[in-house]
C-alpha cells in the first residue's frame, strides 16, 4: 500500500539511516536557511565524509539538492517524506500518550524510532483508530479512559507487591 505523495522507488530505496539524514537536513534548514554537511555531520555526531555519502544518495532519490561545497536543500518529493514522516511520528507519540500514557519523553523517543519502520498499513490502521478516538470518545471520555487505565494499572502493581 503507498501512502498519498511517496514514489515507489523512495519507498524500496530509503532507509530508516537515511530517512533520519533527511530529518536532520530539515531541521537545520528550518533553523538556519542554509544547511553545510559539516551542519549535518555535528548535528548527528558522525564524520563528514558519512554525510557525504548519505547526501550522494538522498541526491539520487530527488530528496535534496546537493553540489559538493554548496548549502543542501530539501527538494518537493524531499519534503513531502518529511511530511510523511512527522504525521507518522504524531499518530505514534499520540498514540503513546493518549492510549499506553507513556510519559511524553518516551513516547516522543518511541515515536521517533518507530516511525522508520513502521510499514504504511500498520501505520493507517493506527491512525483511523486514534481519528475514531479523538471523534467518537471526545475529550471529557478519552480523559476518562486514561484514568480508568492508571487505576488498571495501580492496582495490578499493587497485586504483584
Amino acid at each position: 500500500m503507498k501512502e498519498p505523495g511517496e514514489s515507489q522507488r523512495s519507498k524500496k530505496a530509503l532507509s530508516s539511516t537515511l530517512e533520519s539524514y533527511l530529518e536532520h537536513i530539515h531541521e537545520l534548514q528550518g533553523k538556519y536557511g542554509a544547511v553545510r554537511a559539516t551542519d549535518i555531520a555535528a548535528a548527528m555526531g558522525c564524520t563528514t565524509p558519512s554525510v557525504t555519502n548519505a547526501l550522494r544518495r538522498l541526491a539520487k532519490l530527488d530528496l535534496i539538492r546537493y553540489e559538493a561545497y554548496r548549502p543542501v536543500t530539501l527538494t518537493k518529493q524531499g519534503e513531502s517524506t518529511i511530511r510523511r514522516l512527522n504525521s507518522r511520528h504524531r499518530v505514534l507519540a499520540d498514540f503513546f500518550l493518549n492510549v499506553l500514557e507513556l510519559p511524553e519523553e518516551l513516547a516522543e523517543e518511541e515515536a521517533c524510532s518507530l516511525e522508520h519502520r513502521i510499514s504504511p498499513p500498520t501505520i493507517a490502521r493506527l491512525a483511523e483508530y486514534m481519528e475514531f478516538l479523538h471523534q467518537n470518545l471526545g475529550n471529557t471520555t478519552l480523559q476518562r479512559r486514561k484514568r480508568d487505565f492508571a487505576n488498571f494499572r495501580n492496582r495490578k502493581q499493587n497485586n504483584r507487591s
